[in-house]
C-alpha cells in the first residue's frame, strides 16, 4: 500500500474518520491506530510483522528492566541484549549476502575454494532500517537516563508502528512521540488543512516531478552513459540527485501530513538541502532525522570533534561510512559515505564554521558559488550512490567508473535527452530555489479555501492519481 496509490488515499480517509469518531475514548483510539498500522504494514508482507513485534517486545521489556536497576554491569548487559537482537536482525536480512560474498572473495584471493558463492534468497523486510533505528534510540535514551520507560505496551508499540512513518521515516524519537499519546485528542481544522497541503505537495513531487525525471532522464543516462555524452551524464547526475530528493522528501511530506490529519506532529526531514553552502550544512538539511540519529548515537559518543584533527577525522569517517552502509549492502554506498566524510572534514578544517545566519549574510555571489560547489560535490557522490540502487542500468561501481570516463573524455552525445524530462528538471530546480515566501503564500491560499473548495481539489487529485496509477513507481527509499 504505497502512498502514491488510490488504495492508500481511501485507507487514510477511512482511518481519519474512524479515529476522530473514537477520539474521546483514549484506549480505543490507540488500539484502532495500532491495528490500522498493522494492516498497513502487512499489506506488503504479512509475516514480517513478526519481526517488528519481536523488536518491540525485546525493547519494551529491556527498557522496563533498565528502569528497575541501577547496577552498571546489569544495565550494560541489558543494552547489549537490545543491540544484539536489533542489529542482529538488521545484519542478517540486509547484510548477510554482502559480507558472505566479500569473505568468499577474500578466500579466493588466498587460494581457497573458487566455487561461486550461492546467494541466499533473503527478502529485505520493508522499513527494517527505519524502525530498527527508532526502537534502538528509545532503549539507548532509557539507558542514558534521558527517558523514563513506557509502561503501556500498546502506546510503545504504536510509537514503533505508527503507519505514516513506519516504512521510510522520518525516524521519530520516543521523547518526541510518546508524550503526544498522553495528550487528549483535539481536532484542529488548521492543522488538518496544513496536513492536506503537505500530502498534495508530496504527491506532486513524487508523481509529477520525481517519476518523470527518473523515467525520462536518469534511467536512460545511467543505462547508456556513453551514448548521451559528457553533457548528458552531467544532466543525468543532476537529475538523479533531484529525483532522490523529490522522491524521499515527497514520502516525508505525505507522512508528516498524514500524521497531522490524526493530530500528531512528526519532525521535519528536509529543509531545502540544495540551498546548503557546505557539506556539513547539507547534512543539517538532508534526511535530518537520520543525520541527527548518527550524530547523537554514533558521532558524539565516539568523542565528536575530539581533541585534534586526527580524532575528528576518525570519528567523522567512521560515522559517515556507517551512514553509507546503512543505505545499502554495497561498496558504492560505503564509498558514497566516505566521500561525504572527506568533503565534510575538508570543509570543517579549511573553513571556519559559521551559523546559517552568518552564511546568509555573505555577498550574493559568494553564496551562489558556495551553493554551486556544494551541489556538484553532492551530485558527484550521487553518481556512485545511484548505481547501487535497484534500477535499470544498475552496474555498481563499474558503471560509475564508466560514467566518470565519459565525463573525462568529453564524449559527444549520440542519443538526445527528452525535452520534457529536461523541462521537468528545470521546473523542479526552479521550485526548489524559489523564495520560501512563495510556498508559504501558496499554503496560506490553500488553508484559506473553504472546505468545499479543498474537497473539490482533493477529489480532482485522487482522479488524476487513479488515472496514472498504471505506471505507479515505488518510493526509492523502500529498498533501504
Amino acid at each position: 500500500m504505497s502512498f502514491n496509490s488510490t488504495t492508500f488515499i481511501f485507507f487514510l480517509v477511512g482511518v481519519v474518520f474512524a479515529y476522530w469518531a473514537l477520539a474521546r475514548r483514549d484506549a480505543a483510539r490507540i488500539w484502532f491506530l495500532l491495528l490500522a498500522s498493522c494492516a498497513f504494514y502487512m499489506s506488503w508482507n504479512a509475516l514480517f510483522i513478526l519481526l517488528v513485534l519481536f523488536s518491540a517486545v525485546i525493547d519494551y521489556y529491556v527498557a522496563l528492566a533498565l528502569g528497575r536497576t541501577t547496577k552498571r554491569g546489569a544495565r550494560r548487559a541489558l543494552l547489549l541484549v537490545t543491540l544484539a537482537s536489533n542489529l542482529g536482525l538488521l545484519g542478517f536480512f540486509k547484510y548477510a549476502n554482502f559480507f558472505a560474498e566479500n569473505l568468499h572473495a577474500i578466500s579466493r584471493l588466498g587460494g581457497g575454494d573458487s566455487a561461486p558463492f550461492a546467494r541466499w534468497d533473503i527478502i529485505l523486510p520493508v522499513g527494517i532500517s527505519f524502525y530498527t533505528f527508532q526502537t534502538l534510540s528509545y532503549t539507548i535514551d532509557v539507558y542514558r537516563g534521558q527517558l523514563a520507560p513506557c509502561r503501556s505496551f500498546s502506546k510503545f508499540l504504536l510509537f514503533i508502528m505508527f503507519f505514516p512513518q513506519l516504512v521510510a521515516g522520518p525516524i521519530v524519537r520516543a521523547v518526541d512521540f510518546l508524550p503526544q499519546l498522553e495528550l487528549p485528542a483535539v481536532h484542529d481544522d488548521g492543522r488538518c488543512a496544513k496536513g492536506l497541503f503537505l500530502i498534495l505537495v508530496g504527491l506532486f513531487k513524487k508523481v509529477v516531478l520525481a517519476d518523470m525525471i527518473g523515467q525520462l532522464i536518469v534511467d536512460p543516462v545511467y543505462a547508456d552513459p556513453a551514448g548521451h555524452g559528457a553533457a548528458g551524464v552531467v544532466i543525468g547526475v543532476w537529475g538523479a540527485l533531484f529525483q532522490f530528493y523529490l522522491d524521499f522528501s515527497a514520502y516525508s511530506d505525505i507522512a508528516i501530513g498524514s500524521a497531522a490529519l490524526l493530530g500528531f506532529r512528526l519532525p521535519l526531514n528536509f529543509d531545502r538541502p540544495f540551498m546548503a553552502q557546505s557539506i556539513s550544512e547539507f547534512w543539517r538539511r538532508w534526511h535530518i532525522s537520520l543525520s541527527t540519529w548518527f550524530r547523537d548515537y554514533v558521532f558524539l559518543p565516539l568523542g565528536g570533534r575530539g581533541a585534534n584533527s586526527a580524532q575528528f577525522f576518525g570519528h567523522l569517517m567512521f560515522t559517515m561510512l556507517l551512514t553509507g552502509l546503512w543505505h545499502g549492502a554495497g561498496w558504492n554506498y560505503v564509498l558514497w559515505g566516505g566521500m561525504h566524510g572527506v568533503f565534510t572534514f575538508c570543509g570543517s578544517v579549511f573553513r571556519r564554521q559559521r551559523t546559517r545566519e552568518e552564511l546568509e549574510a555573505r555577498p550574493l555571489l559568494e553564496r551562489m558559488l558556495r551553493r554551486t560547489l556544494t551541489f556538484n560535490l553532492v551530485a558527484l557522490s550521487m553518481l556512485f550512490f545511484r548505481n547501487g540502487t535497484v534500477a535499470e542500468g544498475n552496474n555498481g561501481i563499474a558503471g560509475s567508473i564508466e560514467m566518470l570516463r565519459v565525463l573525462g573524455s568529453f564524449t559527444p552525445a549520440q542519443a538526445s535527452l527528452s525535452g520534457l524530462g529536461v523541462a521537468t528538471l528545470a521546473i523542479a530546480a526552479g521550485l526548489h530555489f524559489a523564495p520560501r515566501a512563495w510556498l508559504d503564500g501558496l499554503e496560506r491560499r490553500w488553508t484559506g479555501l473553504p472546505s468545499f473548495g479543498q474537497a473539490l481539489v482533493l477529489v480532482a487529485c485522487t482522479g488524476i492519481l487513479s488515472a496514472v496509477s498504471y505506471q505507479q513507481k515505488p518510493f526509492i527509499y523502500f529498498q533501504f
